[in-house]
């Protein structure tokens, strides 16, 4: 469908800016009035939270249904019939009054998992100087094993974020004890067993290894910081002005 104007040059605008200061009246001439047209759909922005009070049962009714001749259409006892506003509420400051918003319900794929760990990461990163890499990609890895899980095994129901949070902390870590194994970890394995090349056994498997990685890290450095307390210990002992070969103070 061609949606441009045969005539460009004659062709107006379907936008419309209004500028005026606070009690203006933008919204009782301006807005008001077009919302009460009801000829088509509308997205509005409510920061006051005012125009939801007062349409909202205008716009619950809807418009009359006009007929064939045009005038409004009644039912067989005479009464107009009225094709009502379906209205949905996105209210960002108080969620018990806003409709809400599933992103499972969107995933059909393992790119979509990947889209939605990455939005989701960036967003929740907070403000200030961006963290090592490594641990991005390690966050990466176990969302993108957690959520593949709850999107291809988990039922409808649960195929939401208090589930994943739910797996997050389940998620136990005993540093003194190697072997331990949590509930998601057992829960992994037994995917394994049944399904050894699960997108999501995959992805947990790499953040595994990471995870070892990370404890390897950790060992190095408590071991070099061990090290270094044991030298200079042994150090501040000795003479403070005992020289080397090159004659360079140590």
């Amino acid at each position: 469908m061609n949606s441009r104007p045969k005539d460009p040059k004659t062709a107006r605008n379907k936008n419309v800016l209004v500028i005026g200061g606070s009690g203006s009246g933008k919204t009782r001439f301006w807005l008001k009035p077009n919302l009460m047209q009801m000829h088509s759909s509308y997205v509005v922005t409510d920061p006051k939270g005012t125009i939801l009070v007062e349409c909202g049962k205008m716009l619950q009714r809807g418009a009359p249904k006009p007929g064939k001749d045009g005038k409004p259409m009644k039912d067989k006892h005479g009464k107009v019939i009225y094709e009502p506003y379906r209205i949905k509420v996105l209210n960002t400051i108080n969620f018990k009054k806003s409709m809400h918003y599933n992103p499972f319900a969107y995933i059909h794929s393992e790119k979509d998992i990947l889209k939605l760990v990455t939005t989701l990461i960036a967003n929740t990163k907070g403000e200030g100087k961006a963290g090592d890499d490594f641990w991005v990609k390690a966050e990466t890895l176990l969302y993108c094993a957690l959520i593949g899980y709850i999107h291809y095994e988990a039922p409808v129901e649960e195929q939401n974020f208090s589930t994943l949070i739910e797996f997050i902390n389940a998620m136990e870590v005993r540093e003194d004890d190697e072997e331990f194994k949590n509930p998601v970890d057992l829960m992994f394995d037994a995917l394994e067993s049944e399904k050894p090349n699960h997108f999501a056994v995959r992805q947990y498997k790499k953040y595994k290894l990471a995870a070892g990685v990370v404890c390897f890290k950790r060992l190095i450095h408590h071991d070099m910081s061990k090290s270094l307390k044991t030298y200079k210990a042994t150090k501040q002992k000795g003479d403070p002005h005992e020289q080397t070969e090159n004659n360079r103070p140590v």
